[in-house]
């Protein structure tokens, strides 16, 4: 490791390219690194999701509300990282589009949970199994070490 990074600084003053030190140098391969998997990811799930009419966000409600059961939209919004101007926006277009519907929760009238509607579990049984699929292909260079030893450096990133 040590060998390349030299071998890097070496490169980059012969191109007469910026040099920043090592731990700067380092920081900013992490970090390319990240958003390059990040877009190769994310291209590849846009990708799919536009084949169904959908955008990530909407699958990613679907994907919930599928796995998770009805949910109030705070929850969602929490387990989605999103604001709750987006979130409403996009769960508005799925209850428009029939992929969801929303009821009283009976625990407390004031709050409305959301399910899927038979349409949208339809949807996302069919999507999900593709979505896996893509998902296997994304990580293939990857073997189950080294996903996991990954799942432990995002904890440790994200101070969880």
């Amino acid at each position: 490791m040590k060998i390349s990074l030299i071998s890097d600084i070496i490169k980059s003053m012969v191109k007469n390219e910026k040099y920043y030190g090592a731990k700067n140098e380092l920081n900013l391969r992490v970090i390319i690194g990240l958003y390059r998997s990040y877009s190769r990811i994310n291209r590849s799930s846009q990708k799919l999701m536009a084949a169904y009419q959908l955008t990530v966000s909407q699958f990613g409600v679907l994907e919930a509300l599928y796995n998770l059961g009805p949910m109030r939209i705070g929850d969602i919004i929490a387990r989605m990282l999103s604001t709750s101007g987006n979130m409403t926006v996009v769960v508005k277009n799925l209850e428009q589009d029939g992929w969801i519907s929303r009821y009283s929760d009976p625990k407390d009238g004031r709050v409305c949970l959301i399910q899927l509607t038979v349409k949208g579990k339809h949807l996302i049984e069919t999507i999900f199994p593709e979505h896996l699929s893509d998902l296997k292909s994304l990580l293939g260079n990857l073997d189950e070490v080294d996903k996991r030893q990954l799942i432990e450096l995002f904890k440790k990133l994200n101070g969880i």
